[in-house]
C-alpha cells in the first residue's frame, strides 16, 4: 500500500514543540542559577538530550532527501552540516574571546591559550580535555562526532530496518557501559544511544505511520521521560535512565497526532527556528542584563534580558545562520551529478518515502511513499520534521 501521492506541507509541529521544550529547559535552568534559586541539574541535561534525539531524527530526513535527489550522500551531508553548525559557533567563540566575556554569568573570565581557542573553534574540546569558552559549547563536539556516523546509520536502517537500528542501539548501550573502563576521551559513547534513538524514531515511521493517539499524550511522554531522568539521577543510574528515556521517545513519537493549536504552533515554530542562537547566546544575554546591570532597577534588567534573549538569536540567524545554510545548499548542488546513482534499499520491501522538506525557510512539498513494514499514513497526514540545529 502507498500513501497519497498528493503534495502536502512537510512540517512537524510536534518536533517544533520538542525542540522548543529542549531549549527552554536549558534557558530557564541557567536563568535560575543566575538569579539565585537553582533548579535540579537533571533538567538541563534532559534538555540537551532532547536536542540529541531531535537532531538525529531530522537529519535522517535530510539524508533521505539527499538520497532521493541523487546527490552524493556523504559529501552532500557533511558539507551541509559544516555550514549549518560551524559558522554561528565560530562567530560566538570569536566574540567571546575578543571581548573577554565570561563562560557563564557566574563564571569569571579566564584567558584561553591558543590551543584552547582552536579546540573551541573546531568543536573538539570534549575530546582533548580543553575548557569551553562558553558553558553551553560542551554538547556541540558530540553532535559533530555523531554527524560522521549518521549516514552509516541511515544506510544500516535501509538495509535492515528498525530491527537493525534497535540492534545498533543495544550495541551502543554496551559500548556506553564499557567506555569508562577504556578511555575518558571516548565519552561520545555515553550519548550515542540518545542519537540512535532518533534514528529509531525515523525507521519506526515518523511522518508516514498512522497517528492514533491524541497530541496531549506527547507532552505526557516528555513528562514521563523527565521523571525517568530524575529517578535515574537520584539513584545514580543517570546514563542508563538517559538511554532508556531516549529510546522511549523515539519509539512512541510516531504515534501522536500533530499539535494543532495555531498560536502555540507559531510560537514553538519561532522558538525552534532560532533555537541554535538562543542556545549559544542566552548565557551572555543573562550576564549582560543581570550581572553587568545588577545595580539597575528590576524593570530595566529584565527589559534588557528580554530584548537580548530575543534580539541576539534573531539577528544572528538572519546575519549568519540563514546565509550560511543557503551557501551550503548552493555548494552541495554542485556535488549532484545526473549520472550519480540513487542509494536504494537492498530490496523493494524497504522503500523509503519521498523527501520531506524540513527547513522552515523552504515550504516546497514532494510526493511521498510509505516505508516498508510500516502502516500507511492517512491521506490527510502532514509528516515532516522541523529543521535541525
Amino acid at each position: 500500500m502507498t500513501r497519497s501521492e498528493a503534495p502536502v506541507t512537510f512540517l512537524s509541529p510536534n518536533l517544533d514543540f520538542l525542540r522548543a521544550v529542549a531549549v527552554l529547559l536549558v534557558y530557564f535552568f541557567h536563568l535560575f542559577i543566575t538569579t539565585g534559586p537553582r533548579l535540579p541539574d537533571f533538567l538541563a541535561h534532559f534538555g540537551v538530550i532532547l536536542f540529541f534525539v531531535h537532531t538525529s531524527l531530522v537529519l535522517m530526513f535530510s539524508l533521505e532527501r539527499i538520497d532521493l535527489r541523487g546527490q552524493r550522500l556523504f559529501a552532500t551531508f557533511y558539507v551541509r552540516r559544516l555550514f549549518r553548525i560551524y559558522p554561528l559557533s565560530i562567530v560566538c567563540v570569536c566574540l567571546i574571546v575578543l571581548f573577554q566575556l565570561p563562560r557563564a554569568p557566574w563564571w569569571p573570565w579566564t584567558q584561553p591559550d591558543a590551543s584552547t581557542i582552536l579546540a573551541n573553534l573546531l568543536l573538539y574540546t570534549e575530546f582533548t580535555y580543553k575548557p569551553v569558552v562558553t558553558s553551553v559549547l560542551w554538547s556541540l563536539p558530540y553532535e559533530v562526532a555523531m554527524y560522521a556516523v549518521l549516514p552509516f546509520c541511515y544506510l544500516a536502517g535501509k538495509a535492515y530496518g528498525i530491527r537493525g537500528i534497535l540492534a545498533l542501539w543495544a550495541l551502543a548501550v554496551v559500548s556506553g557501559l564499557v567506555q569508562p573502563f577504556i578511555s575518558g576521551r571516548l565519552a561520545l559513547a555515553q550519548f550515542a544511544p540518545c542519537f540512535i534513538a532518533g534514528v529509531a524514531c525515523y525507521f519506526m515511521g515518523y511522518g508516514v505511520r498512522r497517528r492514533p493517539l491524541p497530541f496531549f499524550g506527547w507532552p505526557l511522554i516528555l513528562l514521563a521521560a523527565a521523571g525517568i531522568q530524575a529517578f535515574g539521577t537520584y539513584y545514580e543510574y543517570e546514563q542508563v535512565s538517559r538511554w532508556a528515556l531516549c529510546l522511549m521517545l523515539g519509539l512512541t513519537a510516531p504515534f501522536f497526532a500533530e499539535l494543532n493549536r495555531p498560536m502555540l504552533n507559531k510560537g514553538t515554530e519561532l522558538i525552534a527556528r532560532y533555537s541554535y542562537g538562543i542556545y549559544l547566546t542566552h548565557l551572555h544575554a543573562q550576564w549582560a542584563a543581570l550581572v553587568v546591570l545588577k545595580d539597575q532597577p528590576a524593570a530595566v534588567r529584565y527589559s534588557v534580558l528580554i530584548v537580548l534573549s530575543i534580539g541576539l538569536p534573531v539577528a544572528l540567524y538572519h546575519l549568519v545562520e540563514a546565509p550560511m545554510i543557503k551557501l551550503g545548499s548552493r555548494l552541495t548542488r554542485r556535488l549532484s551529478t545526473s549520472s550519480a546513482p540513487l542509494i536504494r534499499p537492498a530490496s523493494s520491501e524497504r522503500a523509503l518515502p519521498a523527501p520531506a522538506e524540513a527547513a522552515h525557510h523552504s515550504k516546497s512539498a514532494q510526493p511521498a511513499r510509505s516505508r516498508a513494514g510500516q502502516v500507511p499514513a492517512s491521506r490527510t497526514a502532514k509528516p515532516a520534521p522541523a529543521s535541525a540545529r
